[in-house]
């Protein structure tokens, strides 16, 4: 979360077509992405399946959280309360912000899912503090923020929240652009004695094992970094890999693409440099800026999360009692109370519903594809960096699950934007035969709007 503010429609004219074996080597108005069918295993993991806030109490009702496999939320109560807030400001106000975290961790529960208690959020620095607001370590003084910490311990294990790996905890919230222009120096104390706190009251090898995500910065990794070298320098002076994160984490929310694959690839190396490990993993708890929250980008950043293999979660680009609801805009309130699902809402219902091994894929320059292969059923899900034009599917190794069949069906299933308003369902717009050619097939469409997103599932 940044501080700014966050009917079906008729198919559109598509046709898929038979093409050759190989992709297409020149790219005018067309792309290419390629499914690897002998490169199928394992199940669903659903990486790219979790929402930043977007839940309160009872609203929207669990039968949403459930149609989607919603499996991570991060939440700490962000604006549920005026300023001041917060246990900066009150333990009336920090228990109002506890409840709700308390509130999203049974949902998840419910679920089998993940919660990420936010606690910059508790303290009451949610993007809303004004100018009065006492930062950590201000003057040197960090008895207040001590007492939270503990505080926080103690509320944690009173409402049974330490079962093992499903309650994250993260320190504070883009500290490189959120933490009240106080000097970096002054944050790195704050992750230095927060995490020493942490691991004593919920360290690894335990049963209460609770895992320390961070820095959760707006920027990325990286040499380039000033504020992350900083922070890596100072864990490897203050403790090592006793004080690094468990799981690694900061958000892809600045300059289109947003594409998580290059910061995290490149992460490993990074931390190594400064002594510290990778943890138990990667995160991105916050990814998409408002333009990219249409079926379109989140089908493409579905593939992207699905090849890198770690959680993401949705951004939320609300504010007030709307940040705390309609799962992120997934949904559309109604007047009435009620709830509409949008073409994102299909997109990732659709997600969550494709069974199958899992299957390694390649991106073209500007569209991605997740594909999963049953037995004489393969489907792939396909979203682009809002490309228009033809979209070609490339299935290599056809043979891996339609054996020596000569040709496959091959339907087009459309996922519309739809101008953001309500989308019921996806469509079949078409069922094609292709012949197999070379154990391969490509399955070619023409899109008019790259805000949308498509399927191909091909079958016997």
């Amino acid at each position: 979360m940044k501080s700014n503010p966050k009917t079906l429609l008729v198919a559109v004219a598509t046709a898929i077509a038979v093409a050759g074996a190989s992709p297409v080597a020149v790219k005018r108005a067309s792309d290419t992405t390629v499914v690897h069918l002998n490169q199928c295993s394992g199940s669903p993991q659903h990486f790219a399946q979790g929402v930043l806030y977007g839940v309160n109490g009872t609203s929207p009702p669990q039968s949403y959280v459930t149609d989607l496999g919603i499996n991570y939320l991060s939440e700490g109560g962000a604006q549920i309360d005026a300023q001041p807030a917060g246990y900066a400001a009150s333990m009336a106000s920090y228990q109002r912000r506890f409840n709700q975290l308390l509130g999203g961790y049974q949902r998840m529960r419910a679920v089998g899912g993940v919660t990420i208690a936010k606690m910059a959020d508790l303290y009451g620095a949610d993007e809303t503090t004004d100018s009065s607001f006492v930062w950590p370590g201000d003057n040197g003084d960090w008895t207040k923020w001590d007492a939270f910490v503990q505080q926080l311990i103690s509320d944690i294990k009173a409402n049974g929240m330490t079962a093992a790996y499903v309650l994250q905890l993260e320190p504070w919230n883009e500290p490189d652009i959120n933490f009240g222009g106080r000097p970096q120096s002054q944050f790195n104390e704050l992750w230095r004695r927060t995490t020493v706190a942490l691991r004593s009251a919920f360290g690894p090898n335990t049963s209460s094992y609770l895992p320390i995500v961070g820095p959760s910065t707006a920027g990325n990794p990286g040499y380039n970094n000033g504020w992350w070298n900083s922070w890596l320098s100072s864990i490897q002076s203050n403790g090592g890999t006793s004080v690094q994160p468990d799981v690694y984490n900061w958000h892809m929310e600045g300059g289109l693409p947003n594409d998580p694959i290059p910061p995290a690839q490149a992460l490993p190396a990074y931390v190594r440099n400064y002594g510290l490990t990778t943890g138990i993993g990667i995160q991105n708890n916050e990814f998409g800026v408002r333009e990219q929250q249409v079926p379109g980008w989140a089908a493409w950043f579905h593939a992207r999360y699905e090849r890198l293999k770690f959680n993401a979660l949705r951004g939320n680009w609300a504010r007030g009692a709307a940040l705390l609801d309609s799962l992120a805009d997934l949904l559309i309130k109604n007047s009435d109370g009620s709830y509409s699902e949008t073409g994102e809402y299909q997109v990732y219902k659709f997600y969550k519903l494709m069974a199958g091994a899992p299957c390694n894929t390649d991106s073209g320059s500007s569209i991605d594809s997740y594909a999963v292969g049953a037995t004489n059923n393969v489907t792939a899900l396909i979203g682009s960096e809002n490309f228009s034009g033809t979209w070609n599917v490339n299935f290599q190794n056809v043979n891996s699950y339609f054996g020596s069949a000569t040709q496959v069906k091959a339907d087009l299933i459309y996922l519309p934007y739809s101008n953001g308003g309500v989308v019921n369902g996806w469509t079949t717009s078409s069922t094609k035969t292709l012949a197999v050619s070379n154990n391969a097939v490509t399955a070619s469409f023409s899109v008019a709007n790259g805000q949308d997103a498509y399927a191909v599932r091909l079958h016997i």
